[in-house]
């Protein structure tokens, strides 16, 4: 009987072919894989030196595994997560089932982190992880997240906006995310510029009302970029395109939701690792 022992680190390992070993995963939060097979297909026990994985079918080749500081048994392809060791642990993928994942448990008690398929969230105090794929909501019971920040994602939409509009610390105003996310998710136009477009429109009309001037506009954008009031000569050129009517207030304030100046100053790369915080939506 084999026997192997991991790190310190969170590590994965995959079951290639059955047979009786003993794996003890050390530290961290460590998992093992057992490619297609079912639930149905092992019995799950815990002994004196560990807990025992084994088939029940009739197998040429049964599973004898014996697991030690192990906190994760993965079934199905991937699809069906099983805790143990005191372990909570579940799955979800919005592409089969709803865009949302839930827990009664504060944000504050998980660190949430970005992976290849999308984020996971693990439990501080170790008992608790969720793997999320294709989930754009994650809902805490003191708050909410969203994690939909790829470069079309409507949260990204949401969080360039306020920065473009009201500035970069706005994106920590939960409500105006809530109240962003809710119209943008709720946006039947097909495109993510268009619906970027309409949700500019929208923060330009909460600030300013229905018909400001164009100065107001360029004015409000440029200050929410750069930190300070342009002058006269640095507004001129963009009150222009406005009044010609080669730019509109919204296509403006597109243009500077999108430059690198207002991705740097709300953070994008952070909150893709993290996810943009809201409140009062749920989607």
């Amino acid at each position: 009987m084999t026997t192997t022992t991991g790190t310190a680190a969170d590590e994965a390992w995959v079951v290639v072919s059955a047979g009786t070993f003993t794996l003890n995963g050390a530290g961290g939060v460590d998992t093992l894989f057992l490619g297609t097979s079912l639930t149905k297909d092992y019995s799950v026990s815990s002994g004196a030196d560990g807990i025992h994985v084994d088939s029940v079918s009739a197998a040429s080749s049964p599973l004898h595994a014996t697991l030690q500081n192990m906190e994760v048994l993965v079934y199905n392809s991937g699809h069906d997560y099983q805790g143990i060791g005191n372990m909570n642990v579940a799955f979800f993928d919005g592409s089969k089932s709803s865009l949302n994942a839930n827990t009664s448990r504060p944000a504050s008690n998980f660190s949430i982190f970005p992976t290849a398929t999308g984020y996971s969230a693990q439990a501080k105090d170790g008992l608790g992880l969720y793997t999320l794929k294709n989930i754009q909501r994650l809902q805490f019971s003191d708050k909410n997240l969203a994690l939909d920040l790829s470069s079309t994602g409507n949260a990204t939409l949401v969080a360039e906006t306020l920065g473009a509009v009201l500035g970069a610390s706005s994106v920590n105003n939960t409500s105006y995310v809530g109240i962003g996310l809710k119209f943008v998710d709720a946006d039947t136009a097909t495109s993510a510029n268009q619906k970027l477009l309409d949700v500019i429109q929208l923060a330009l009309n909460a600030v300013l009302g229905n018909n400001p001037t164009h100065a107001q506009v360029v004015d409000l954008i440029y200050t929410s970029l750069v930190g300070s009031h342009p002058t006269a000569a640095q507004a001129a050129p963009f009150v222009a395109q406005l009044d010609s009517g080669s730019a509109t207030p919204a296509s403006l304030g597109v243009m500077a939701a999108q430059l690198p100046l207002n991705l740097s100053n709300i953070n994008l790369t952070g909150l893709a690792s993290t996810g943009l915080a809201y409140t009062g939506y749920s989607l």
